[in-house]
């Protein structure tokens, strides 16, 4: 943590190769060290294996356990930079497939989280998840989404209402016509509407570079709590990473006027109609 007790979140964008999974996850650690003093790094989802799957034991041949080498890598850095560091990879857990996220600790694997609203092809090759954990860190209390999570509101709510002060996101942003407001990929606005919406820390690390024909959008991000981006967005090509000092324990303020409470002002009896 700084000085003043803020929380020093980075997001690292990186351009993987796909299938080159050795030499990925030496990227990530190269890049963690080079954000050494940050007390949370976020990296993009997938970020081993790269994403553009085109059968199924293609995923198999580069997915891990979650206490894989991956893992190990990822825990050694941890405790060399006392970091905590949330990365997506391809995960195996007996016969089933998820496109998930570690979360690590100085101290080890803290969890992992199951990405739950799978996109497109992902449906044909993995699970969803259907957990939501909290991580209770020294800087606050730590939620994560993969990517298309973000387009599902609920999530975010449910996260606000556990009590997350951030939500990392490892994310695979890919362009959506029509071309959105001051240039920014549609999963910024999702991150700047759910972190207002929720008073909460949104923190996107998006990859970049075209993958099989495939581009993707770079433009990773942090988000305060007021849904203002305070980091980013990062350039949309390239491997970049940037890093923010945030009061975390601002996201714990839900109301915004002595009438007005995010959460408390909820209706859910109205919303569900089914």
């Amino acid at each position: 943590m700084t000085d003043d007790g803020g929380t020093r979140v980075a997001v690292v964008q990186t351009v993987p190769e796909f299938g080159q999974v050795a030499e990925n996850r030496a990227e990530t650690v190269d890049a963690i060290r080079a954000q050494a003093d940050a007390d949370l790094v976020v990296l993009p989802e997938l970020a081993t294996s790269g994403y553009v799957f085109e059968s199924r034991s293609a995923v198999v041949d580069v997915a891990e356990r979650n206490d894989g080498p991956t893992a190990d890598a990822w825990t050694s850095v941890a405790a060399e930079t006392e970091t905590w560091i949330v990365g997506g990879f391809p995960e195996v857990d007996g016969e089933r497939l998820y496109n998930s996220a570690l979360v690590v600790s100085p101290d080890g694997v803290e969890g992992v989280y199951r990405k739950i609203h799978l996109w497109h092809d992902e449906k044909r090759w993995f699970e969803p998840g259907d957990d939501v954990p909290v991580f209770e860190t020294p800087f606050g209390r730590l939620g994560v989404q993969i990517c298309n999570d973000l387009w599902f509101p609920e999530l975010t709510g449910t996260q606000a209402r556990a009590g997350v002060d951030i939500v990392a996101v490892p994310t695979n942003w890919v362009p959506e016509p029509p071309e959105r407001p001051a240039s920014w990929t549609m999963g910024i606005h999702q991150a700047i509407a759910n972190a207002n919406a929720n008073r909460v820390f949104v923190a996107c690390a998006d990859r970049a570079g075209t993958e099989r024909g495939v581009r993707f959008e770079g433009q990773s991000v942090v988000v305060d709590q007021d849904g203002l981006p305070v980091a980013g967005p990062l350039p949309d090509r390239g491997s970049h990473s940037v890093a923010v000092d945030c009061d975390l324990h601002l996201a714990r303020e839900k109301s915004l006027t002595d009438r007005d409470h995010v959460l408390e002002d909820r209706r859910p009896a109205v919303y569900d109609r089914d």
